[in-house]
């Protein structure tokens, strides 16, 4: 599997497959692995959860370059040509069960899997499974419209339970400062 990051780095990850697995455990496995790779790079974490959908589709790599010192932490950086997304893949990485009736998915999707890499050209040319996280827009939406009820909201709440209104507009404003300096920093990391 392929995980390319927001900023467009791409590592070629090792997920060990059995030629009997179904395409349920393969991407049970591929989850998983997306799912450490996202906790292990970013401190914000619960950010990207809130604002990031998984794209998932295949690629042909183009050159790759595996790190010396540290190759089983960091994987094999590589460059890929040609993304297309597949919506089938896409939404199983969501929703496993999709493909619980994929007895023969290595013999299907094969080209997919990696044995080892070519003596001469490595992993050149080869294709692969590219799992990405791009920005949900509506997510991204759908969160700004709660910080647009939410804040007024908890302002009249505590404005009415202190009996002071600039309290409670102090914590709209608050509310509202926090939740778009969030949306910003979304933005920011999606960009």
């Amino acid at each position: 599997m392929v995980y390319q990051r927001p900023n467009g780095q791409a590592t070629l990850e090792p997920i060990i497959v059995n030629g009997s697995d179904t395409g349920q455990q393969v991407f049970e496995n591929v989850r998983k692995k997306q799912y450490e790779l996202s906790r292990m790079e970013s401190r914000l974490w619960f950010l990207n959860l809130l604002t990031t959908r998984l794209e998932v589709g295949n690629g042909e790599i183009r050159w790759a370059l595996t790190d010396q010192k540290g190759a089983e932490s960091s994987g094999t950086r590589v460059d890929l040509k040609g993304f297309i997304q597949d919506k089938l893949f896409s939404e199983a990485i969501r929703h496993p069960g999709l493909l619980a009736n994929e007895h023969d998915f290595l013999v299907e999707y094969g080209n997919l899997a990696l044995s080892k890499p070519d003596e001469t050209y490595g992993f050149i040319g080869q294709q692969v499974l590219v799992v990405s996280p791009t920005a949900d827009k509506e997510k991204i939406g759908w969160l700004l419209l709660l910080s647009l009820i939410l804040s007024p909201a908890l302002g009249l709440i505590v404005g009415q339970f202190t009996h002071r209104a600039e309290v409670g507009v102090a914590v709209s404003a608050g509310v509202f400062a926090c939740a778009s300096f969030l949306q910003g920093l979304a933005a920011w990391i999606h960009k």
